[in-house]
């Protein structure tokens, strides 16, 4: 019998040696996670809170909360060789969706414990790969996977709460600071924003997302907005036309148009345009005829303009086109002609107000695109 009561009270020792309570955080520190993503990049911190207590003007040099340097004593060397946990509790942790460079340095995707030797006026912030230990005790220079120098910033308010904020954020970086008491550690992240795109959009082409031309021409937009990739968003253009799950229609042979146009392929954009405008509404021409003036292709749009006016006769979107292309070829007295017309025609108040405003321009001699 006292054997079996053994057994069971070995058991219960055992199980439960492995098992954890949900309870809050040691020390008061509260738990606390941050993420942003630059481009489509997720960038996750993972820290614990120490609050100042107090003790303002003790937290930061030597002999206080956080000494300078590698001041902490190593379970491993017995040494002051462990930096500062950079928080409080487990490691500060932080985690990179796709490769990254800090302050200029690669690091690839991973997560990361973040570690901090506080300065004065240089702090040294260490990515190491071990990302789940409690505190720095025992921390290993040899799992390093990157360090870098940064210049600590003073702060005119005083942060209770140490935490860790995204301050300033771009499209292709942010800048991440840690800040506690009167000091920010402000670092860099860049991220390679096109290119994780252009991979990502690759795979999902690839896949299910490939047999959408409306989500092809999403890729392809993408290419032509950040002017990059041109001649694979060829390729997507004329497959959301004649792939598998592929549409002729006026979208997409005007998105076909754009990816000839952005190559300097003129004739086979004015070609693919051609056969668009076979199947095109009178606004998608009086559109397409304002985008060729802002090419400076006045004598191209005038012979849209007129060509929709042979095909849906005298209506709203006509005249308003017309209006442009008589403007834009500097002949304002037929472009007054049709704006009249147009406004005779418009839809809604707020269209006439702004006919009567190009109305008034034209007859000043002066051009309203």
């Amino acid at each position: 019998m006292k054997l079996i009561r053994l057994l069971i009270a070995t058991i219960f020792i055992t199980s439960n040696s492995f098992a954890q309570l949900d309870l809050p955080p040691s020390g008061n520190n509260p738990r606390a996670t941050i993420s942003e993503e630059v481009g489509i990049t997720s960038i996750t911190i993972k820290y614990s809170r120490p609050d100042v207590n107090k003790r303002e003007g003790k937290i930061y040099g030597d002999g206080n909360v956080v000494t300078y340097g590698f001041s902490t004593a190593s379970f491993i060397t017995n040494k002051n060789t462990s930096p500062w946990r950079a928080g409080a509790n487990e490691n500060t942790i932080i985690t990179f969706e796709h490769d990254v460079k800090i302050e200029g340095q690669p690091l690839k995707a991973g997560t990361y414990g973040l570690f901090m030797a506080m300065g004065a006026d240089n702090v040294t912030i260490i990515f190491s790969n071990q990302s789940d230990a409690w505190g720095s005790f025992n921390y290993d220079e040899k799992y390093d996977a990157l360090r870098v120098n940064v210049k600590p910033v003073a702060l005119d308010k005083s942060v209770e709460y140490l935490k860790y904020e995204f301050i300033e954020h771009k499209e292709k970086y942010c800048v991440i600071a840690m800040q506690w008491e009167k000091l920010s550690v402000p670092f860099k992240v860049e991220v390679d924003v096109d290119n994780i795109v252009l991979a990502r959009l690759r795979e999902q082409l690839t896949g299910r997302q490939g047999f959408t031309p409306a989500l092809i021409l999403t890729a392809t937009q993408y290419c032509f907005t950040k002017n990059i990739n041109l001649e694979e968003a060829l390729v997507w253009s004329k497959k959301a036309i004649d792939g598998q799950g592929g549409q002729k229609t006026y979208i997409t042979l005007r998105n076909l148009a754009t990816a000839y146009e952005k190559l300097n392929r003129t004739a086979e954009s004015d070609s693919t345009m051609n056969e668009a405008l076979l199947i095109a509404t009178a606004n998608q021409y009086g559109a397409y005829g304002r985008i060729l003036i802002t090419q400076k292709r006045n004598d191209k749009a005038m012979e849209v303009f007129t060509a929709a006016q042979k095909r849906y006769g005298d209506i709203f979107g006509v005249n308003s086109g017309l209006m442009n292309g008589y403007s834009a070829k500097g002949d304002f007295k037929n472009a007054i002609k049709y704006a009249e017309k147009a406004m005779a025609q418009a839809p809604n108040d707020a269209t006439k107000t702004t006919l009567q405003g190009q109305i008034a321009k034209l007859k000043e001699g002066k051009d309203i695109n």
